[in-house]
């Protein structure tokens, strides 16, 4: 008898509120010890202990540094305010997600729609600054938003997308199966037929999807025999990307077999 697998853990990431309380009780101390000093020149120079020039030097810089670290205290502050403890663990077969008290449980089947909307400046391997999130809406429509405080989105995105797309790919599949439409985006629609992009109802005998430097290109078969661009898609606009393109790959070729087999003539 074959023993279950444990599942792989593929990301994590925890976020405790303590640490900005204690970031910001530090900052509030040091915003005192900055006051303090820049009281402490003033009375020097009016003893005449200091010198005036070096005295007024010295309390710019204090209240400087004084502005900084209140400024520092107040940010800290308010992120332990408004955020709760969490604990995102995601494996090969699903993930859990703590938030304070609750727990949420999925397993990749129950997702519904993934769209990779984070963006980010990066250096490297260091982001600089990410803004947007990754969105996972499940089945029962409770959503589930990866934002730049869980860590680097595009570490996110390697270690997940492939799970995503092959759950939002079989959910497609089996839509289609059904005779019903997918909305991808509010000018995209896969139906069983094909796909209508820009107002436009292609055929599977005459689509072409790409994957094009960030962004989803439709292409339609002229009567030439070439494919003509007919809509090009933000990638962080349009949900379940990745089940998309597992869906044409399977869907393509059966429509269009002289694609597959010019595919396998430059495999041999």
């Amino acid at each position: 008898m074959a023993v279950p697998r444990k599942p792989r853990l593929v990301f994590q990431s925890t976020i405790q509120r303590r640490p900005f309380f204690r970031r910001f009780a530090w900052a509030v101390l040091a915003t005192v010890a900055a006051a303090a000093a820049t009281l402490a020149l003033d009375y020097s120079a009016g003893r005449g202990l200091l010198d005036v020039g070096l005295a007024r030097v010295g309390r710019a810089a204090g209240l400087l540094a004084a502005a900084l670290f209140g400024l520092r205290a107040l940010a800290n502050l308010w992120r332990g305010l408004r955020r709760r403890d969490e604990d995102l663990r995601f494996f090969d077969k699903g993930f859990v997600w703590a938030r304070g008290q609750e727990q949420h449980k999925y397993g990749w089947s129950q997702l519904a729609v993934y769209r990779e909307g984070g963006r980010g400046l990066y250096i490297g391997r260091r982001p600089l600054a990410q803004w947007g999130g990754h969105t996972l809406i499940m089945q029962d429509g409770r959503r589930f938003k990866v934002t730049g405080v869980y860590g680097d989105l595009r570490e996110f995105a390697r270690a997940v997308g492939r799970y995503a797309a092959n759950a939002t790919g079989t959910r497609l599949a089996r839509t289609l199966r059904e005779e019903k439409p997918s909305r991808l985006h509010p000018k995209l629609t896969v139906w069983p037929g094909g796909i209508e992009a820009g107002g436009q109802e292609i055929p599977w005998a005459k689509v072409d999807v790409r994957l094009k430097n960030g962004w989803l290109v439709i292409s339609r078969r002229a009567e030439s025999g070439a494919f003509r661009v007919v809509r090009r898609y933000n990638v962080h606009n349009v949900n379940n990307v990745g089940g998309l393109m597992e869906l044409v790959a399977a869907t393509i070729p059966n429509y269009q077999p002289e694609r597959l087999k010019k595919r396998d003539a430059i495999r041999e």
